[in-house]
Protein backbone atom coordinates (compact mmCIF):
# COMPACT_ATOMS: atom_id res chain seq x y z
CA UNK A 1 0.00 0.00 0.00
CA UNK A 2 1.43 3.37 -1.00
CA UNK A 3 0.61 6.73 0.55
CA UNK A 4 0.45 10.10 -1.18
CA UNK A 5 0.34 13.43 0.64
CA UNK A 6 -1.56 16.41 -0.78
CA UNK A 7 -0.87 19.79 0.85
CA UNK A 8 -3.14 22.75 0.20
CA UNK A 9 -4.24 26.00 1.83
CA UNK A 10 -7.48 27.98 1.85
CA UNK A 11 -7.25 31.76 2.16
CA UNK A 12 -10.28 33.75 3.30
CA UNK A 13 -10.69 37.51 3.59
CA UNK A 14 -13.06 38.96 6.17
CA UNK A 15 -15.17 41.76 4.58
CA UNK A 16 -15.47 43.42 7.99
CA UNK A 17 -11.96 43.37 9.42
CA UNK A 18 -10.10 42.93 6.11
CA UNK A 19 -7.98 40.30 7.81
CA UNK A 20 -6.76 37.28 5.89
CA UNK A 21 -7.26 33.86 7.48
CA UNK A 22 -5.31 30.90 6.15
CA UNK A 23 -6.15 27.23 6.71
CA UNK A 24 -3.64 24.64 5.55
CA UNK A 25 -4.38 20.93 5.27
CA UNK A 26 -2.59 17.70 4.52
CA UNK A 27 -4.69 15.02 2.82
CA UNK A 28 -3.33 11.47 2.94
CA UNK A 29 -4.37 9.24 0.04
CA UNK A 30 -3.72 5.51 0.16
CA UNK A 31 -3.63 3.35 -2.97
CA UNK A 32 -4.69 -0.12 -2.00
CA UNK A 33 -2.72 -2.96 -3.53
CA UNK A 34 -2.18 -5.45 -0.72
CA UNK A 35 0.74 -7.86 -0.94
CA UNK A 36 -1.85 -10.60 -0.52
CA UNK A 37 -5.60 -10.28 -0.09
CA UNK A 38 -8.56 -12.65 -0.24
CA UNK A 39 -12.17 -12.23 0.89
CA UNK A 40 -13.47 -15.27 -1.07
CA UNK A 41 -15.97 -13.24 -3.05
CA UNK A 42 -17.02 -14.30 -6.56
CA UNK A 43 -16.27 -17.90 -5.54
CA UNK A 44 -12.52 -17.21 -5.71
CA UNK A 45 -9.91 -18.69 -3.38
CA UNK A 46 -7.25 -16.26 -4.67
CA UNK A 47 -4.93 -19.19 -5.31
CA UNK A 48 -5.35 -20.71 -1.84
CA UNK A 49 -5.23 -24.50 -2.11
CA UNK A 50 -6.07 -27.34 0.24
CA UNK A 51 -3.20 -29.41 1.56
CA UNK A 52 0.47 -28.58 1.33
CA UNK A 53 3.16 -29.17 -1.33
CA UNK A 54 5.21 -31.05 1.28
CA UNK A 55 2.42 -33.22 2.72
CA UNK A 56 2.53 -36.83 1.44
CA UNK A 57 -1.22 -37.25 1.95
CA UNK A 58 -4.04 -34.79 1.21
CA UNK A 59 -6.11 -33.47 4.14
CA UNK A 60 -9.00 -35.63 5.33
CA UNK A 61 -11.45 -32.72 4.91
CA UNK A 62 -11.09 -29.78 2.56
CA UNK A 63 -11.85 -26.11 3.07
CA UNK A 64 -14.59 -24.87 0.73
CA UNK A 65 -16.13 -21.49 -0.03
CA UNK A 66 -19.51 -21.24 1.67
CA UNK A 67 -22.04 -18.69 2.89
CA UNK A 68 -24.35 -18.70 5.95
CA UNK A 69 -27.03 -20.26 3.74
CA UNK A 70 -24.89 -23.16 2.46
CA UNK A 71 -22.92 -24.30 5.53
CA UNK A 72 -23.18 -27.90 6.70
CA UNK A 73 -24.31 -27.22 10.27
CA UNK A 74 -26.78 -24.37 10.38
CA UNK A 75 -26.82 -24.40 14.19
CA UNK A 76 -23.07 -23.81 14.45
CA UNK A 77 -22.66 -20.92 12.02
CA UNK A 78 -21.13 -18.63 10.92
CA UNK A 79 -24.37 -16.67 10.78
CA UNK A 80 -22.91 -13.57 9.12
CA UNK A 81 -20.62 -12.81 6.20
CA UNK A 82 -21.16 -13.07 2.47
CA UNK A 83 -18.58 -15.71 1.50
CA UNK A 84 -15.87 -17.34 3.58
CA UNK A 85 -13.46 -20.30 3.63
CA UNK A 86 -15.31 -22.99 5.59
CA UNK A 87 -14.27 -26.24 7.25
CA UNK A 88 -16.51 -28.56 9.30
CA UNK A 89 -16.37 -32.02 10.82
CA UNK A 90 -19.02 -34.48 12.03
CA UNK A 91 -18.98 -36.10 15.45
CA UNK A 92 -18.19 -39.55 14.02
CA UNK A 93 -15.27 -38.57 11.80
CA UNK A 94 -12.06 -40.52 12.55
CA UNK A 95 -9.58 -38.54 14.62
CA UNK A 96 -6.29 -37.53 13.01
CA UNK A 97 -3.29 -37.09 15.29
CA UNK A 98 -1.78 -34.09 13.49
CA UNK A 99 -4.54 -32.38 11.56
CA UNK A 100 -7.80 -32.89 9.70
CA UNK A 101 -7.59 -29.83 7.46
CA UNK A 102 -4.92 -27.62 5.97
CA UNK A 103 -4.78 -24.93 3.30
CA UNK A 104 -1.97 -22.73 2.03
CA UNK A 105 -1.71 -19.46 0.13
CA UNK A 106 0.38 -18.90 -2.99
CA UNK A 107 3.91 -17.70 -2.32
CA UNK A 108 4.40 -13.96 -1.97
CA UNK A 109 7.51 -11.84 -1.52
CA UNK A 110 8.26 -10.80 2.02
CA UNK A 111 10.57 -7.82 1.66
CA UNK A 112 10.94 -6.83 5.30
CA UNK A 113 9.48 -9.16 7.88
CA UNK A 114 9.85 -6.71 10.73
CA UNK A 115 7.41 -4.31 9.12
CA UNK A 116 4.95 -6.74 7.52
CA UNK A 117 1.83 -8.15 9.17
CA UNK A 118 -0.88 -10.72 8.56
CA UNK A 119 -4.49 -9.83 9.31
CA UNK A 120 -7.37 -12.29 9.06
CA UNK A 121 -10.76 -13.13 10.53
CA UNK A 122 -11.63 -16.51 12.02
CA UNK A 123 -14.73 -18.19 13.40
CA UNK A 124 -14.87 -21.32 15.59
CA UNK A 125 -17.88 -23.13 17.00
CA UNK A 126 -18.18 -26.72 18.22
CA UNK A 127 -20.44 -28.83 20.40
CA UNK A 128 -17.48 -29.71 22.61
CA UNK A 129 -16.65 -28.25 26.02
CA UNK A 130 -12.94 -29.01 26.40
CA UNK A 131 -11.44 -26.50 23.94
CA UNK A 132 -10.63 -29.36 21.60
CA UNK A 133 -10.65 -27.35 18.37
CA UNK A 134 -7.37 -25.77 17.42
CA UNK A 135 -6.26 -23.45 14.64
CA UNK A 136 -2.63 -22.89 13.74
CA UNK A 137 -1.38 -20.26 11.29
CA UNK A 138 2.23 -20.63 10.20
CA UNK A 139 4.63 -19.77 7.40
CA UNK A 140 6.46 -22.04 5.01
CA UNK A 141 9.05 -21.38 2.32
CA UNK A 142 12.43 -19.91 3.15
CA UNK A 143 11.58 -20.25 6.84
CA UNK A 144 8.95 -21.99 8.97
CA UNK A 145 7.40 -20.28 11.98
CA UNK A 146 4.12 -20.27 13.87
CA UNK A 147 2.33 -16.92 13.75
CA UNK A 148 -0.87 -17.73 15.61
CA UNK A 149 -2.30 -20.64 17.58
CA UNK A 150 -5.54 -21.02 19.51
CA UNK A 151 -7.53 -23.83 21.14
CA UNK A 152 -11.20 -23.18 21.91
CA UNK A 153 -14.76 -24.39 21.43
CA UNK A 154 -16.39 -21.04 20.67
CA UNK A 155 -14.82 -17.86 19.32
CA UNK A 156 -18.01 -15.89 20.14
CA UNK A 157 -18.52 -14.81 16.56
CA UNK A 158 -15.99 -13.50 14.07
CA UNK A 159 -12.65 -12.40 15.52
CA UNK A 160 -9.98 -10.31 13.79
CA UNK A 161 -6.29 -11.05 14.38
CA UNK A 162 -3.27 -8.99 13.33
CA UNK A 163 0.15 -10.57 13.83
CA UNK A 164 3.64 -9.55 12.60
CA UNK A 165 5.58 -11.75 10.24
CA UNK A 166 9.04 -12.93 11.24
CA UNK A 167 12.25 -11.46 9.88
CA UNK A 168 13.09 -12.45 6.34
CA UNK A 169 13.51 -11.24 2.79
CA UNK A 170 12.23 -14.09 0.66
CA UNK A 171 9.14 -15.86 -0.72
CA UNK A 172 6.80 -17.53 1.77
CA UNK A 173 3.34 -19.09 1.96
CA UNK A 174 0.83 -19.01 4.79
CA UNK A 175 -0.54 -22.30 6.17
CA UNK A 176 -3.87 -22.57 7.99
CA UNK A 177 -4.16 -25.87 9.87
CA UNK A 178 -7.20 -27.06 11.84
CA UNK A 179 -8.01 -30.10 13.96
CA UNK A 180 -10.51 -31.31 16.55
CA UNK A 181 -9.15 -33.57 19.29
CA UNK A 182 -12.51 -35.03 20.37
CA UNK A 183 -15.41 -36.62 18.42
CA UNK A 184 -17.76 -33.62 18.30
CA UNK A 185 -19.38 -31.58 15.56
CA UNK A 186 -17.50 -28.40 14.77
CA UNK A 187 -17.18 -25.62 12.21
CA UNK A 188 -14.38 -23.19 11.43
CA UNK A 189 -14.23 -20.37 8.90
CA UNK A 190 -11.64 -17.89 7.63
CA UNK A 191 -12.19 -14.57 5.88
CA UNK A 192 -10.48 -11.33 4.81
CA UNK A 193 -6.91 -12.65 4.75
CA UNK A 194 -4.55 -9.71 4.20
CA UNK A 195 -0.76 -9.35 4.14
CA UNK A 196 0.55 -5.79 4.06
CA UNK A 197 2.77 -3.30 5.85
CA UNK A 198 1.85 -3.26 9.53
CA UNK A 199 1.29 0.49 9.70
CA UNK A 200 -1.03 0.32 6.69
CA UNK A 201 -3.19 -2.31 8.40
CA UNK A 202 -3.27 -0.43 11.70
CA UNK A 203 -3.67 3.18 10.55
CA UNK A 204 -6.27 2.77 7.82
CA UNK A 205 -9.77 1.44 7.97
CA UNK A 206 -10.87 -0.01 4.64
CA UNK A 207 -13.67 -2.09 3.26
CA UNK A 208 -11.95 -4.75 1.10
CA UNK A 209 -13.14 -5.06 -2.47
CA UNK A 210 -13.52 -8.12 -4.63
CA UNK A 211 -10.06 -7.92 -6.17
CA UNK A 212 -6.67 -6.34 -5.62
CA UNK A 213 -7.37 -3.52 -8.07
CA UNK A 214 -5.97 -0.17 -7.00
CA UNK A 215 -8.27 2.34 -5.39
CA UNK A 216 -7.98 5.48 -3.32
CA UNK A 217 -8.83 5.54 0.37
CA UNK A 218 -9.10 8.84 2.20
CA UNK A 219 -7.62 9.03 5.66
CA UNK A 220 -10.31 9.82 8.22
CA UNK A 221 -8.43 12.96 9.32
CA UNK A 222 -9.38 14.55 6.00
CA UNK A 223 -13.06 14.44 6.86
CA UNK A 224 -12.40 15.73 10.36
CA UNK A 225 -10.58 18.72 8.92
CA UNK A 226 -13.44 19.47 6.56
CA UNK A 227 -15.88 19.34 9.45
CA UNK A 228 -13.76 21.77 11.49
CA UNK A 229 -13.55 24.10 8.51
CA UNK A 230 -17.33 24.02 8.20
CA UNK A 231 -17.72 24.99 11.87
CA UNK A 232 -15.33 27.91 11.47
CA UNK A 233 -17.27 29.43 8.59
Amino acid sequence: MRSFYLFFCIIMLSPITYVFTVWCFVVILHTEAHIFFCNFESNSTCGIENGSPIDPEPPSINFTIQSPQTITYQDLGPFSGHSFFYWSRSDNFPHAEEFNGRAHTPKFNQTNGENMCLEFMYYIKSTGTDNGTWLDVSTGGCYAASLFFIEQDDSNGWQTVTVPLHKGNCSISLYFTVNQRTPVRMALALDNIIVDWCDALIETTTIPGISNSSKLIFNTSFFVLLFILFLLK
